[in-house]
């Protein structure tokens, strides 16, 4: 699993590289993370494509299509930026499906931060329910039929209604079932901000 992580790290950090690189000429970018919406009301849809199980889960693995719709941001200012940033996030709903392979619901929030005018890191937590095998002696099981779900993203705003990340997510139970062998995914998305 260790090669899979060093991958996982050079992606992430090709992908900054290059995002820092596009970021230069954004002095007349609209605040992509400041949402116009309310937090009950959609305010970003995403689509895009992950390779399944890249630690290589028995019985998994494979092409997956990602769908997800964000809510505005939760309201609220404070003085103090950690605050802003942690008691603001945006709701989300979505979903991956594996084709003929463990597909997943998923909800929580979403927290981003902005690294320069056009890149930005975000991370979400929350749940998630799957149609994998919760005790298989021969694949991949998952123990629980929902588990937490987490996620990274480092992406560039395109424009301002525009968007796209490299993205790496998780589902596993922390121990919380008997079996835990945890989902990972990781692909790219592109996002259109309403």
């Amino acid at each position: 699993m260790g090669g899979h992580t060093f991958s996982i790290g050079r992606m992430l950090a090709a992908s900054a590289v290059i995002c820092a690189g596009l970021s230069a000429p954004a002095a007349a970018l609209e605040a992509f993370t400041e949402a116009n919406h309310p937090f009950w009301a959609i305010d970003e849809v995403r689509a895009g494509v992950f390779k399944q199980a890249i630690d290589d889960a028995p019985g998994e693995g494979g092409p997956a299509i990602n769908l997800e719709v964000l809510s505005g941001r939760i309201p609220g200012a404070y003085e103090n930026s950690v605050l802003n940033i942690f008691l603001t996030p945006r709701l989300h709903i979505g979903g991956t499906y594996a084709f003929d392979k463990t597909s997943q619901i998923y909800w929580g929030a979403t927290w981003d931060v902005k690294l320069t005018d056009r890149v930005f890191f975000e991370t979400s937590f929350g749940g998630a329910a799957h149609d994998g095998p919760l005790s298989s002696k021969t694949e991949a099981s998952y123990g629980c039929d929902v588990n937490f779900r987490e996620s990274a993203s480092l992406g560039i705003a395109l424009s301002a209604d525009w968007k796209i990340m490299a993205t790496i997510d998780h589902m596993s139970n922390a121990g919380l079932c008997d079996t835990n062998r945890g989902l990972t995914n990781a692909g790219v998305r592109l996002g259109y901000k309403f």
